[in-house]
């Protein structure tokens, strides 16, 4: 199945981020901050994928919040997608 993604590349980039993406990509290394600022601004948040390396330094804290809220943390990596002619790719789930 297909699902179209926002994709995150820069913590500027969190500052655009519409209220009803259900899913999207980092494609830098969130912070805690990083991701709890999408969760406030996304309330409608199903899957946030991240690269594996990225996945791995998340804390355990922050993956037991978004089981909490039934978000999907998913490992994936997007190669040359280019965000400054379009800001969302379709990703196989």
């Amino acid at each position: 199945m297909k699902v179209v993604f926002r994709i995150i590349g820069s913590e500027e980039d969190l500052k655009e981020i519409d209220s009803n993406e259900e899913n999207v990509h980092f494609c830098f290394r969130p912070s805690e901050k990083n991701i709890f600022e999408l969760l406030k601004t996304s309330h409608k948040l199903k899957r946030i994928q991240l690269p594996s390396s990225y996945q791995k330094t998340i804390s355990n804290t922050t993956k037991t919040f978004l089981k909490m809220k039934n978000i999907k943390l998913m490992i994936g990596d997007i190669w040359g997608h280019r965000t400054d002619i379009d800001r969302f790719a379709e990703i196989d789930v």
